[in-house]
């Protein structure tokens, strides 16, 4: 009896990872056109910025698409069923990470980009401002999208991080090292990486004053 329960929840179990693994991929052309119109919208701005200013707030543009796999196991981590209705449930299916080469930059580029038409703000968390306890800092966005496919248009959720070089590197380097090498980093470790991402700000914070010397002539 106990053999079969389990069978039955096992036929179950695969039953809603296939209709999971379907809603994915139906959805998957929305995220997908959310993801490069929010990456040509940067890309436009940087233009204009480079035109009228003289300088191209945006180093780089990163993008990608969260896995069907990564998506499931989410799920389960926000404590949701892993079933198709859920999907919507998760807001960064979609990513886009815009790295700036200044702080002012990155608040520059991010109000003018929420400021255009059908871009609707869901979310904000300035971790520039208000860094992690770790040194993490960056801008994270949450915004919907206007896509329009060949019989629908509909707003779509992308997360959006803004960040400069330095605070990429450091974010990139600080995850090597704590999930990849050592999960388990004494607080030592924890310590000197903080202390790195708040040396690596202050320079950062320098540079800027620096540029803006040079371009006013001073």
């Amino acid at each position: 009896m106990v053999e079969n329960k389990k069978r039955v929840f096992d036929d179950l179990a695969l039953e809603e990872a296939e209709k999971f693994l379907l809603e994915y991929q139906r959805q998957k052309p929305w995220y997908s056109g959310a993801m490069k119109t929010v990456c040509a919208k940067f890309e436009v701005l940087d233009d204009e910025f480079s035109m009228l200013r003289g300088h191209d707030p945006i180093h780089h543009i990163e993008s990608r698409l969260k896995s069907v796999e990564s998506a499931y196991e989410k799920l389960a981590r926000r404590g949701y069923a892993q079933v198709a209705e859920n999907l919507t449930q998760l807001k960064d299916i979609a990513g886009v990470r815009v790295i700036c080469s200044y702080v002012e930059d990155v608040y520059d580029i991010a109000d003018v980009f929420l400021r255009q038409e059908g871009v609707v703000l869901l979310q904000k968390k300035d971790y520039i401002e208000y860094p992690k306890p770790n040194g993490y800092r960056s801008l994270h966005l949450i915004a919907e999208i206007p896509v329009s496919l060949s019989k629908e248009t509909r707003s779509v959720p992308v997360e959006i991080q803004l960040r400069t070089i330095s605070m990429n590197m450091w974010a990139s380097l600080e995850h090597e090292v704590s999930y990849k090498v050592n999960a388990d980093l004494l607080d030592s470790y924890r310590a000197e990486l903080k202390t790195c991402a708040d040396e690596m700000h202050a320079v950062e914070k320098k540079m800027q004053g620096i540029c803006h010397r040079i371009r006013n002539g001073k």
